[in-house]
């Protein structure tokens, strides 16, 4: 019995010993990592890098045309954020897109003294100058680039030159009334556009007789590059520039549908392309001195794709063409007025092409006063119209009138000399007085609108311009058939 019992105990110790030798050998069996293997070696000789894309250079005097993206005091010193007004190509590829930013400073404070004059003859004695601008630095894909460029010069907005259809019969009444029509949607645009704060307070200031200077929102220069630029090239977005001009829509009838399902483009003038071509002049224009007949030049700086996306007409390419009529600016208001067009059309390596191009746009200083007329003459509008000195002189009138409150009717008829003259056409408690204030104001505006001499249209050479282009099947003009025509719109 007690052998068994011995026996027994000697089976619970080794089934316990067994038992805790599974569960340390659970506790130390696990999947160990495996070992990396190291690439193989290959000799420096077989090793391809990939070959990094060069940089692009932009030219030394290409044009840049900018506006400030904020309002500024003018002051010396003050630095300026400007974007990039139109993109710049380098070999058929993008490189600086529209809003690209730019960095400098106002160098200089250069005095506006035709503006000075007539500030003071309204009341204000403000030394009123224009802002130069010397920008130094431009934002690229690649980070901030310094660039070397010359003065910046005020003012270049691109202005649409859509020919307006005037009917030459009522012209007067037909100016008469398009006058008073803009002149409501400039109120209206006035008071609805975003930026009321500040009009509000420029509209201020030229009452003041003097007052600080600012430099507004959307100011605008344009300057050359004085040394090239190394900048990285970006990716071509791919779209088509091709471009049909617009066309009026018109009432659709059942006769024009019937018509529009029956007709076939088959003549040629309706398959005829039609370009948006952007350039440059190389040539500058001015109404006083240029010559009908004058031969004229212009360069190709963004390149033109078809709607399948192929390069049609490619940057670098030359427009030729010449001045057909030029008038210079005269006495009585009377401004000048120009109009050019371009005949051919010449691309890299291949013959001359005969074109039919006319101006559609100008980036030129003073561009949002420029108008074209139905016969493609640019000109030069004037700040005012008949209305206005006839609206000033029932106001100034106003004064002499006996019935109703003095204070009231002096303060509305004294329209001359500012704030000032306001003031003091209120505070003299004299009819007369305001009445002559007002007169003054009638006087003014009639001298500035049609006694002065006219502005004249200018194109600096750089000045950008949007062409709208459509080829002709027709001979290419010879250089002394081109000479010849000179010479007899010269005599």
């Amino acid at each position: 019995m007690l052998r068994r019992e011995i026996f027994q105990d000697c089976c619970r110790v080794a089934a316990v010993v067994a038992g805790a030798g599974l569960f340390a050998g659970a506790q130390t069996l696990h999947t160990r990592p495996k070992v990396p293997v190291p690439p193989p070696h290959i000799p420096p000789a077989q090793q391809v890098m990939a070959a990094p894309v060069p940089p692009a250079e932009i030219a030394k005097g290409t044009h840049l045309s900018v506006e400030a993206t904020r309002i500024y005091p003018m002051k010396l010193g003050t630095k300026i954020e400007a974007r990039l007004l139109a993109p710049v190509y380098v070999n058929n590829k993008l490189v600086l897109p529209v809003n690209t930013l730019l960095s400098g400073r106002v160098t200089t404070l250069a005095p506006d003294h035709s503006a000075r004059v007539w500030a003071k003859l309204n009341g204000d004695f403000t030394p009123i100058d224009k802002p130069v601008v010397s920008f130094d630095a431009v934002e690229t894909s690649g980070g901030a680039v310094r660039i070397d460029a010359g003065a910046a010069q005020a003012g270049l907005p691109m202005v649409n030159l859509q020919a307006s259809a005037t009917n030459k019969r009522h012209a007067l009444l037909a100016k008469l009334w398009d006058g008073a029509k803009q002149r409501i949607v400039d109120t209206k645009n006035f008071f609805t556009s975003p930026g009321l704060g500040n009009r509000l307070k420029v509209a201020l200031y030229d009452q003041l007789p003097y007052h600080p200077q600012q430099i507004n929102d959307k100011t605008s220069w344009s300057f050359a590059l004085s040394d090239a630029l190394m900048v990285k090239t970006l990716e071509a977005s791919g779209k088509p520039t091709i471009y049909a001009p617009p066309q009026h829509k018109a009432k659709k009838t059942k006769a024009a549908k019937k018509a529009k399902v029956a007709a076939k483009p088959t003549t040629p003038a309706e398959t005829t392309p039609h370009w948006l071509i952007h350039a440059e002049l190389e040539t500058p224009l001015n109404s006083r001195t240029a010559k009908a007949g004058d031969p004229i030049q212009a360069r190709v700086v963004a390149p033109v794709y078809d709607a399948k996306h192929a390069l049609t007409i490619p940057q670098g390419a030359t427009l030729v063409g010449r001045v057909t009529k030029t008038k210079a600016a005269r006495s009585f208001g009377r401004n000048g007025n120009l109009r050019f067009s371009f005949q051919q059309l010449k691309l890299p390596a291949k013959p001359a092409q005969n074109v039919q191009g006319s101006v559609t746009g100008a980036m030129a200083s003073g561009g949002k006063t420029m108008s074209m007329d139905a016969e493609g003459n640019v000109s030069q509008k004037n700040n005012g119209g008949v209305l206005a000195p006839i609206a000033l002189g029932i106001l100034a009138g106003r004064a002499l009138d006996t019935d109703g409150n003095m204070t009231a009717q002096t303060g509305v008829a004294s329209n001359g000399f500012g704030a000032a003259g306001r003031v003091a056409g209120i505070m003299a408690g004299s009819r007369a007085l305001a009445a002559g204030i007002g007169f003054y104001a009638v006087g003014l505006n009639i001298s500035s609108t049609w006694l002065r001499h006219g502005h004249e249209v200018d194109f600096p050479q750089g000045t950008r311009i949007d062409i709208d282009t459509a080829p002709l099947n027709e001979p290419i003009l010879k250089p002394q058939t081109a000479t010849a025509a000179t010479a007899a719109a010269a005599h």
